[in-house]
């Protein structure tokens, strides 16, 4: 029902009449009828206009009464082939409505003269109609009462809206295989690329723009399960013609090779491909990568600076869990190089560990967030310490821990300590022999020299002792650096005097052979010498004594008597 803007029906009659040749009209009195009903407009939108597959389309339709009667309605929408209503999305004035289906008609009460209702529903593209366009209107079925208590029902539809449906479209997911990373770590990019469209793809390729701190692994691109390995994914990962319904897989390597600024990291990649010759680019969809950040910190002191051989250093570590998560920490490296440790000297957070040795290392257990642990020992510098004449002692401790990623993932880290380094003050004294000829004669001599040299950083009062010799041998001329002195006694051995850092002194002396049955005696058939030089020197406040051995000379004895 339309009735006019005024409500009013009028109607008035004629008669023609003729008379001979006489023609006239008499009119009748104009008849008024007042016109009831509502008079109804439903106005139809829809938003966006251009669609692709799996697109949201939000409709919008308002229907208003400037009639004179008020109406109960009902709105009914038969959505086109390839258009599906989404459940639980209708509103009504902004109220949700669910359950209801315009497919089934939305109840919209009764609408009052010169009132309006709004109507807003969803629906999604599930098929991309043959003629690429979507036309939709809705329909209002309504009933009012008359005057006299008549029911009347009608109709009213809607204007049509018509939607376009882009004839192709590229879908295209991603993923990480985890949501954490740490420096050094290699994550996998994976990719899932289908033409949804109606239309072939070409020159389809894919590009991964990486962030700071993070590279390819070069050889690492898999296409559809196939190793691709002579694909350089910073030049793009090239796929080449993706018909229409075809699905393709692609993951490649990526490592964490520097510490970025950021530790929430963005990846997206973006695929190119052509249509028709018209070349389009979809970016996947966005995914945040975390980068963990461990810190566990060692700090490494030591109580002496400088020391000598024979005393003890006390080092001190001190592990910090900087991280927000806790960590199983182990300690290595802890004795260094040349020096013994001193047992049941370990203290870990102030408590004694009797019965520990420190050659691998010690267990911290589970450092909580944020804690603190301090570790305590001793080792002592054995005397007659080798090095240089400036030999410092260097230690440097390292802490590896393991953590537990949110994926699931256990790693391991190390931490270096601070190096630090104590000089050592001491003599350092070696002792070198050698002989000639290098073996005994009956009747003949053999010569040997011995030097004896500081080579470390303190003077020190040296005394060298000599092994024994057997009967029939005799020591002759014994000289200190090319001196004659008295003798060389076996249980006095010869006093060398003070020897500066540097200094050498040199001991020389003949042994002679005498042709006598003690020689003759074919069970003697070498001997070996050696000597050993004792020796003292003041450091601070105390004394301290030391000896170092020579090497061995062992003599054959030529026997020629019978």
């Amino acid at each position: 029902m339309t009735p006019p803007k005024d409500f009013k029906l009028l109607n008035q009659t004629h008669v023609r009449f003729r008379s001979g040749a006489f023609e006239s009209v008499a009119y009748s009195n104009t008849v008024q009828t007042p016109l009831v009903g509502p008079i109804l407009t439903a106005h139809k939108t829809a938003a966006p206009l251009k669609l692709i597959l799996n697109q949201t389309v939000t409709f919008n339709i308002l229907i208003s009464n400037t009639g004179n009667r008020s109406a109960e309605m009902r709105l009914v929408d038969t959505l086109p082939a390839g258009l599906s209503f989404i459940p639980n999305s209708v509103l009504l004035d902004g109220s949700p409505l669910p359950g209801v289906s315009p497919l089934n008609g939305i109840p919209l009460g009764s609408i009052q003269v010169g009132s309006s209702v709004q109507v807003i529903f969803q629906a999604i593209v599930i098929a991309i109609p043959a003629s690429h366009l979507f036309r939709n209107e809705a329909e209002l079925v309504y009933n009012f009462s008359t005057l006299d208590g008549r029911v009347v029902s009608d109709s009213v539809m809607s204007n049509q809206v018509t939607l376009e449906v882009v004839p192709f479209q590229l879908a295209v997911h991603a993923s990480l295989s985890s949501p954490v990373t740490f420096l050094g770590d290699v994550i996998f990019y994976d990719l899932i690329i289908r033409n949804d469209g109606l239309l072939p793809m070409e020159n389809v390729i894919v590009f991964l723009p990486l962030p700071e701190g993070f590279e390819f692994i070069p050889g690492s691109v898999v296409i559809d399960g196939v190793l691709v390995p002579w694909i350089d994914p910073a030049a793009g990962i090239y796929i080449g013609y993706l018909a229409p319904g075809a699905v393709v897989a692609v993951r490649v390597a990526i490592r964490l090779a520097q510490m970025p600024a950021e530790t929430q990291i963005p990846f997206q990649a973006n695929i190119e491909y052509t249509v028709n010759g018209t070349s389009y680019r979809t970016p996947a969809n966005l995914l945040i990568l975390s980068v963990t950040i461990p810190s566990l910190t060692v700090s490494l002191a030591v109580d002496h600076p400088r020391t000598t051989t024979g005393s003890k250093l006390t080092y001190t570590v001190t592990v910090t869990n900087d991280n927000s998560f806790a960590v199983d920490a182990y300690l290595s490296r802890l004795i260094p190089q040349g020096t013994t440790f001193v047992p049941d000297s370990l203290t870990i957070g102030g408590a004694p560990r009797k019965g520990n040795s420190l050659a691998a290392g010690i267990s911290l257990g589970t450092l909580v967030a944020g804690s603190t642990t301090v570790v305590a020992y001793q080792v002592i510098v054995p005397p007659g310490y080798a090095g240089s004449a400036d030999p410092p002692i260097l230690n440097q401790v390292e802490a590896t821990y393991t953590y537990r990623l949110t994926d699931g993932r256990v790693v391991k880290q190390n931490a270096m300590s601070n190096p630090v380094a104590t000089e050592i003050n001491a003599p350092v004294i070696t002792v070198h022999a050698h002989a000639k000829p290098m073996y005994y004669e009956a009747e003949r001599s053999v010569y040997f020299s011995i030097s004896v040299q500081n080579t470390g950083n303190l003077a020190a009062e040296a005394t060298l002792y000599r092994s024994d010799y057997p009967l029939g041998f005799y020591l002759l001329d014994p000289q200190l650096n090319d001196n004659q002195i008295p003798s060389f006694m076996l249980t006095e051995g010869v006093f060398l005097g003070l020897l500066a850092p540097g200094s050498t002194a040199i001991i020389s002396y003949w042994i002679y052979v005498s042709d006598s049955e003690e020689i003759a005696n074919e069970s003697l058939t070498q001997v070996a010498t050696r000597y050993t030089a004792r020796y003292n020197y003041h450091y601070e406040d105390g004394y301290y004594n030391g000896e170092s051995l020579s090497n061995e000379l062992i003599l054959p004895i030529e026997q020629n008597i019978e």
